[in-house]
């Protein structure tokens, strides 16, 4: 393999047109994440630290009290420093109070994810779980026995449904962890007799002393083309990562802002972005229901955010609402979104409809600890784009079969990495880790451009890109554009691979079924020449993977046969 450049010795042009109020270095310390909760419960303990979609709240003072209470349980149980723990509990406020009190162990969480099934159904992934030797599991009843269907063997489990222990008087009294049949060394006991829980006594860490900054804390598994990878994150990486966040937003004032938090909060971008920046600046999070667009207005409305980090596909949900023109949501602020492509027109739809909320793009890599670019929040933006590398980051394109050539502005390449973010390896994977963090960069699979000013543009992944005029164009991008006609549910674009046209898949919403020659128009008023599809082939269903995720090769089979 050749050798890309060394990160120190790259041109860095983005640092001229840098964000005013954004420090492009920035002395991160080298802390464990809890410390970050014990700085906001010294600064600001009687503030508001969580608060749920049932108006279920804790200070940050009852928040830490609450974590020394599971920390105990834990510590019952013997889970201790390098122990991974299967997290399945979703955008709860179970899932950070369990998370604070792993990473006070020096445990490592393990987010359980969802994939589909044959018949479409979504069900969790317990295989890459089992390779992680998870020693227990926390989560709702129902998804435990999901779990323990699929064959999942831990030594313990510890049921999440009752939530009745978050209010600031009560004490937790949780279900008896269920022992498999396997250990019949151990015989059934309340966990009373376990351990004694004492309520307002936080523990502060472990026995054998908090966990090292460059310990593990988060192990996620991704899977792409079959292929299964566990992504290491250490502390100093989410430590890094949650700073960056904060930085990029120059005008958060410490223990003033509300955070409203969309997505499942074991996904790395409402984990790092919304709650532990949010916990950094001792915001009060507030966890935005699940559900359709109508439900995330009124949650606006009603619980005033300043700063609201959501899915690309929320905040299309959120202009969809049918009482939108109804709905106050001049609070916000700051909107980023991030994990999927953002429609530009989507983006200023919102800002019109917040009275002039700066609603922005992230870039994220699960490798990154997520994010790595973002649009300024001030300053020059360039739609379409994914934006400047963050503070301390640093990004070059090189030439995919040669590292070491650095591409040129306006040259599309592969997208290197640097920064503090980024995880050092692949779980037990020697061989992939070698292969993609080479000489202190992550190897993405990603191909990018970068112009004169240092601002960078995905241009989509580089087993799914489509050459259109002598570059590249994002499906992904086209996809989103397209799912913006009220009457389409899903598209799909692919090109055919023997005359080079550019072919688009839909599926339409059972109300209206407008014609392919109506999308095309449709497409050719809101994409660029390169982009808009010329054929539209109407379709039923879509062939997806394991992770529901369109398969582009079967994609292609599909549209390119008929």
């Amino acid at each position: 393999m050749t050798r890309p450049p060394r990160p120190d010795a790259v041109t860095r042009p983005w640092l001229q047109v840098y964000p005013p109020g954004v420090p492009p270095t920035f002395p991160i310390p080298q802390v464990p994440l809890p410390r970050l909760l014990d700085d906001a419960v010294r600064d600001f303990p009687e503030q508001v630290a969580l608060r749920d979609a049932d108006g279920v709240e804790l200070t940050h003072r009852a928040l830490r009290d609450r974590v020394g209470e599971v920390v105990a349980v834990l510590g019952g149980l013997a889970v201790g420093r390098g122990d991974r723990v299967l997290l399945a509990t979703g955008n709860t406020l179970t899932t950070p109070i369990v998370l604070l009190a792993l990473w006070r162990l020096a445990a490592v969480p393990v987010p359980a994810s969802r994939l589909r099934s044959k018949d479409g159904q979504p069900t969790l992934a317990v295989a890459d779980a089992r390779a992680a030797e998870v020693v227990g599991m926390f989560g709702p009843r129902a998804t435990l026995r999901e779990l323990f269907r699929g064959g999942l063997e831990v030594g313990w489990q510890l049921e999440t449904d009752d939530e009745g222990w978050f209010a600031s008087s009560s004490r937790w009294r949780p279900r008896l962890p269920r022992r498999r049949r396997d250990h019949p060394e151990e015989p059934p006991r309340t966990l009373a007799e376990r351990v004694r829980l004492v309520a307002g006594q936080p523990v502060t860490g472990a026995a054998d002393g908090p966990p090292a900054p460059g310990a593990p804390a988060w192990l996620l598994h991704r899977e792409r083309r079959g292929v299964s990878r566990g992504i290491v994150l250490t502390h100093a990486n989410l430590v890094a990562a949650s700073f960056q966040a904060r930085l990029w937003v120059p005008d958060i004032q410490a223990g003033r802002e509300r955070v409203l938090v969309g997505g499942d909060l074991t996904a790395l971008g409402p984990l790092v972005l919304g709650w532990l920046a949010g916990l950094l600046a001792a915001s009060s999070v507030e966890l935005a229901p699940g559900g359709d667009g109508a439900t995330l207005a009124r949650t606006i409305e009603r619980r005033r955010p300043t700063v609201a980090v959501l899915e690309p596909a929320a905040v299309t949900a959120l202009l969809a609402d049918d009482d939108r023109a109804k709905r106050d949501l001049s609070s916000l602020r700051v909107v980023l979104a991030a994990g999927a492509p953002l429609d530009v027109d989507v983006a200023r739809e919102l800002e019109r409809r917040t009275g002039g909320a700066r609603v922005r793009e992230g870039f994220c890599v699960s490798e990154a600890g997520p994010l790595t670019h973002a649009q300024p929040v001030y300053g020059r933006t360039t739609p379409g784009a994914m934006g400047l590398p963050v503070t301390e980051s640093v990004a070059v394109v090189v030439d995919p079969d040669d590292l070491s050539v650095v591409k040129g502005p306006g040259q599309p390449g592969l997208l290197l990495l640097a920064g503090p973010q980024v995880a050092g390896g692949y779980w037990q994977d020697p061989a992939a880790s070698a292969e993609r963090f080479v000489d202190g960069w992550v190897v993405t699979d990603d191909l990018a451009e970068i112009d004169g000013d240092g601002v960078f543009t995905h241009l989509g992944h580089r087993d799914e890109v489509l050459p259109r005029g002598g570059s590249y164009v994002s499906p992904r991008r086209i996809e989103a554009v397209l799912e913006r006609h009220p009457a389409v549910s899903r598209a799909g674009v692919t090109t055919d691979p023997e005359t080079g046209m550019l072919i688009a898949g839909v599926r339409c919403r059972r109300w209206h079924q407008p014609s392919p020659q109506e999308l095309i128009a449709y497409g050719q008023a809101h994409l660029d020449s390169r982009a808009a599809p010329e054929q539209v082939i109407l379709v039923d269903e879509f062939p997806e993977t394991d992770t529901g995720e369109l398969a582009r090769d079967a994609l292609r089979q599909l549209l390119t046969r008929r």
